[in-house]
């Protein structure tokens, strides 16, 4: 049975290992200039291209996009980035790793910006549950 999902990919950068940092929960907002309808369970990937480290072209984890609007100011901490009202927040929750990291296929994205592709998950890879990943609270961020 294949074990398609969507997926994401951030890239490693030296001092900013975003795709890294939401693996670890310490990033839980994603942001990106566009905006898309799709809701629910996405891989988070890093790019092989221009990331640096061990997490470069690897699948890492699978988490939930439940929600996208505009930036808020007190985004920048889960986000990782300064705030900037033109960008969208991704809010992520419900964390889970693999039982191993896995290479992916080089996507081809057309346009400026990464989109979702779907990836497919090697059989012997276990979904481990990371209940101890606590989400952003929307209630905190007034």
């Amino acid at each position: 049975m294949k074990r398609q999902f969507r997926a994401l990919i951030l890239n490693d950068y030296k001092g900013a290992p975003y795709a890294g940092w939401i693996k670890a929960g310490e990033k839980t907002i994603e942001t990106r200039h566009r905006s898309f309808n799709y809701r629910g369970d996405i891989v988070i990937c890093c790019g092989k291209t221009n990331s640096v480290g061990n997490n470069a072209g690897k699948a890492l984890c699978i988490v939930e996009l439940w929600k996208i609007r505009p930036m808020k100011k007190p985004d920048e901490k889960a986000a990782g980035v300064k705030y900037d009202p033109g960008i969208y927040s991704f809010l992520l929750r419900k964390w889970r790793h693999f039982s191993r990291d896995f290479e992916f296929s080089p996507q081809r994205v057309s346009g400026a910006w990464q989109s979702l592709f779907v990836i497919e998950l090697p059989d012997d890879v276990k979904i481990i549950p990371r209940p101890d990943i606590t989400p952003f609270d929307e209630n905190e961020a007034v």
